[in-house]
C-alpha cells in the first residue's frame, strides 16, 4: 500500500502559540474535532463538552466530543494522564473504545473501529490529540493491550510500515506552510536530507532522543555566543509547545537576548522594548544535534527569532491578557529536558518505528515544490509493534535517515518486480507466438485443399481459346435475323384466307394433297395494336481503322444492314454482269451495256 498524507486544517490556533491542527471524527456518527499530533501517544484525545462552560460546542478548543451521542461507544473508564507528567501535565480522561476516522467530512480518510479514545476537560492539554506511537494501551494488564491507531493501520495493510514523518508548519514563512503528516512514509520535497540517523533510547516512553551538542547565536551586540554551556540527552515530542532545557542553557539565553524569566507563569514573558529588539536583531538560534552529547556526526537545525516569537493566550499559565513570550522554559532535571513543537517548526522528524530509529532533518522552503511521497517499506521478519526486531538490519545512515537495510530492501523489491514483469511478458509473448503459428498452419492447410480442388476441377475445363484468333463477332440482344420466320406469307404463294382455310398456330406447317409437307409455314401475325419495340443500334460499332480506304455508296449499306441485322445476314452482292451483244449468254434482267456514240446510226 502507498503511504497516507493525513493533511492540515488551514487554522493556526491555540492559547500557547498558534499551532496548525488537524481534524478527526470521532464516534458513530462521527463528530468532528480539530487535534493537535502527538509523537508520544498512542491515543486519541478529544475535549469534552465540560472543557467549556457556557459553550457546548467548544469552538476555542477545536469542538467537542460527546460520547453520549455515539452509536458505538463502548466505555472503559477513568484515568489518569499517564505522558508528560515530568513537565508538570496532570489530568485524567474518559476512555472507551470508539470509532475513529482521519480527516473532516468526506475527505475519505481511514475509519477504524474500537480505537482508544480518551475525552478530558482539564485544561492541563488544551487540545486534543492523535498519537503516533504504535504500542498498545493496557488498562488492566501488560497481555491483554488495546491495539493503537498506527498499529491498526499496518496490520489491515492500509499503510506499508508502521512509520510516519512529521513536522508542525510554519505561520510565519511565506503566507503561512501547514504542517505535514505523512503515515507509513514521507513528504521528500519538506526536508533536506542528510546522513544522520539515530537508533531508539532503550525507555519505550523516550525513544526519540538525540545529543545537543552545542547551540550558537549572536547576541544584541551581534557577537557569536554558546547557549548551551553543557551539552545534554534532549527528548523529541511535538505534544508540548517549548523547548525545555537546563537552567544554565536558559541563563545563557536571557544574557544573550535581554530575556526576563516570570515566576508567577514560569515563562519567559517579552515586553515591547524586548520583542523590538530581537525583531530588529532576527538572530538565528542553531541547534547542532549528534547521536550522542558528543563526538560523532551532527545535524545542525536553524531556527530563526520569528519561531520563537509566539504569543500566550488566557488562562494559559494563568495569564488574563494575550502577551508575547520565547517559548523556553527550565528543566531541572535531565528527563524534562525537551525539544517540543516549537522546534519542529524548522524540523522535520522520521521515525520508522519497526526499524526502532529515526532522522532529524533541516525543513526545505523551496517555494513551489510538489508533495512527493516515499514510502518506508517495512524489514522482514519485523514485529507490527516495532518493539523487538532480531532480524532488522544494522542502522547504516542514508541521506533520509533511513538505514542502509531499508535501501537494499527497495531495490531487492525493485529487482523481483521487474523479473517478475519480464517472465511474464516472456509466458504471455510465447503464447501469443505459439497462437499464431497454430493459426498459420491452419491457414496453409485450407489453402492447400483449395488449390488440390481446383486442380480437380481444372481438368474438367477445356482450354480457352486465343481471343486473337477468334472473329471479334458481338451478339445482338435480338434474335437471329437468318434464322426468325418472317411475319407475313410470301407474295408468290398468299391465299386469301376464308372461312374453311383453318389458321395455323406459330410453328405448324401446312401440309400437301399428298399429306406431305408443302413447305409453307403459315405465321401468324402479331396484333397489330400491340406495343411496338424500339431497339437501340448494336453495342459495338465497326472499328475505324486507320489508313483504310473510303467505302463506296454500295460497301456502305452493307455494312448498314449487318450493323442493325447482325453479322452474317447479308451475303456479298455480285458484281452485276454485263450483258453480252446478241450473246447467248446474255442473262435475264441484266443491266445493259453502255451505247457508245460511234455505234449510233
Amino acid at each position: 500500500p502507498a503511504p497516507i498524507a493525513f493533511a492540515p486544517d488551514q487554522n493556526w490556533e491555540g492559547i500557547d502559540g498558534t499551532w496548525n491542527t488537524f481534524t478527526i471524527g470521532t464516534g458513530t456518527p462521527p463528530q468532528y474535532t480539530r487535534v493537535l499530533i502527538s509523537t508520544t501517544s498512542q491515543q486519541t484525545w478529544v475535549v469534552l463538552p465540560a472543557g467549556c462552560p457556557g459553550d457546548p460546542a467548544c469552538f476555542p478548543r477545536g469542538y467537542s466530543f460527546n460520547y453520549s451521542l455515539s452509536q458505538t461507544w463502548d466505555p472503559i473508564g477513568t484515568y489518569d494522564f499517564y505522558i508528560e507528567k515530568q513537565l508538570g501535565y496532570e489530568g485524567n480522561a474518559a476512555y472507551g473504545y470508539d470509532t475513529v476516522s482521519l480527516g473532516g467530512y468526506g475527505e475519505g480518510g481511514p475509519s477504524l473501529p474500537n480505537m482508544t479514545v480518551g475525552a478530558f476537560a482539564v485544561e492541563s492539554f488544551w487540545f486534543g490529540h492523535f498519537g503516533l506511537h504504535p504500542k498498545p494501551t493496557n488498562f488492566t494488564n501488560f497481555t491483554d493491550g488495546s491495539p493503537s491507531y498506527m498499529h491498526t493501520l499496518k496490520e489491515q495493510d492500509i499503510i506499508p510500515s508502521v512509520s510516519f514523518a512529521y513536522t508542525a508548519g510554519a505561520q510565519y514563512r511565506y503566507t503561512s506552510i501547514l504542517a505535514s503528516l505523512t503515515l507509513g512514509g514521507y513528504d521528500s520535497s519538506r526536508f533536506i536530507p542528510n546522513n544522520l540517523t539515530f537508533d531508539f533510547a532503550p525507555d519505550n516512553e523516550r525513544e526519540l532522543v538525540v545529543g545537543i551538542q552545542k547551540i550558537g547565536s549572536h547576541n544584541l551586540d551581534q557577537q557569536e555566543v554558546s547557549l548551551m554551556p553543557t551539552p545534554a540527552y534532549a527528548f523529541i515530542d511535538s505534544t508540548v509547545p517549548q523547548i525545555w532545557l537546563p537552567e544554565d542553557a536558559c541563563r545563557a539565553f536571557e544574557e544573550a537576548f535581554g530575556l526576563t524569566y516570570d515566576t508567577d507563569t514560569e515563562l519567559y514573558l517579552l515586553n515591547d522594548t524586548t520583542h523590538t529588539n530581537l525583531q530588529t536583531l532576527n538572530p538565528n538560534v542553531t541547534i547542532t544535534l549528534g547521536v550522542d552529547p558528543s563526538g560523532g556526526e551532527t545535524i545542525d537545525i536553524v531556527m530563526p527569532y520569528s519561531s520563537f516569537d509566539l504569543v500566550a493566550k488566557s488562562p494559559y499559565q494563568d495569564l488574563q491578557n494575550d502577551t508575547r513570550y520565547f517559548p523556553l522554559r527550565r528543566a531541572l532535571n535531565s528527563s524534562m529536558i525537551t525539544l517540543g513543537r516549537a522546534f519542529l517548526q524548522e524540523a522535520y522528524l522520521i521515525v520508522d518505528w519497526e526499524r526502532q530509529n529515526f532522522s532529524v532533518s533541516q525543513c526545505s522552503w523551496l517555494q513551489g515544490q510538489q508533495q512527493k511521497l516515499v514510502p518506508i517499506l517495512p524489514p522482514e521478519g519485523s514485529s507490527l509493534y516495532g518493539g523487538t526486531n532480531a532480524n532488522a538490519p544494522d542502522s547504516t545512515t542514508s541521506s533520509h535517515g533511513l538505514t542502509t537495510g531499508a535501501i537494499v530492501g527497495v531495490a531487492v523489491g525493485i529487482v523481483v518486480a521487474a523479473l517478475v514483469g519480464a517472465i511474464i511478458a516472456f509466458v504471455c509473448f510465447r503464447r501469443r507466438k505459439q497462437k499464431h503459428q497454430k493459426l498459420q498452419q491452419e491457414l496453409l492447410a485450407e489453402v492447400a485443399a483449395l488449390k488440390s480442388e481446383k486442380a480437380g476441377h481444372a481438368a474438367e475445363i477445356p482450354p480457352a481459346t486465343d481471343p486473337t484468333t477468334e472473329p471479334k463477332v458481338f451478339p445482338k440482344h435480338e434474335l437471329d435475323a437468318t434464322s426468325a420466320p418472317r411475319a407475313e406469307i410470301d407474295s408468290e404463294s398468299k391465299k386469301p384466307i376464308t372461312g374453311s382455310t383453318p389458321l395455323l398456330s406459330p410453328g405448324l406447317s401446312s401440309l400437301g394433297e399428298d399429306g406431305k409437307d408443302g413447305g409453307v409455314t403459315y405465321v401468324a401475325e402479331a396484333d397489330t395494336q400491340g406495343t411496338e419495340v424500339f431497339e437501340m443500334p448494336g453495342d459495338m460499332p465497326a472499328r475505324q481503322e486507320a489508313d483504310g480506304r473510303q467505302l463506296s455508296e454500295k460497301e456502305t449499306m452493307l455494312v448498314r444492314e449487318a450493323r442493325y441485322n447482325g453479322p452474317g445476314a447479308v451475303s456479298p452482292v455480285a458484281t452485276t454482269p454485263l450483258e453480252q451483244e446478241g450473246g447467248q449468254n446474255a442473262v435475264a434482267g441484266a443491266r445493259k451495256a453502255p451505247v457508245n456514240a460511234e455505234d449510233v446510226v
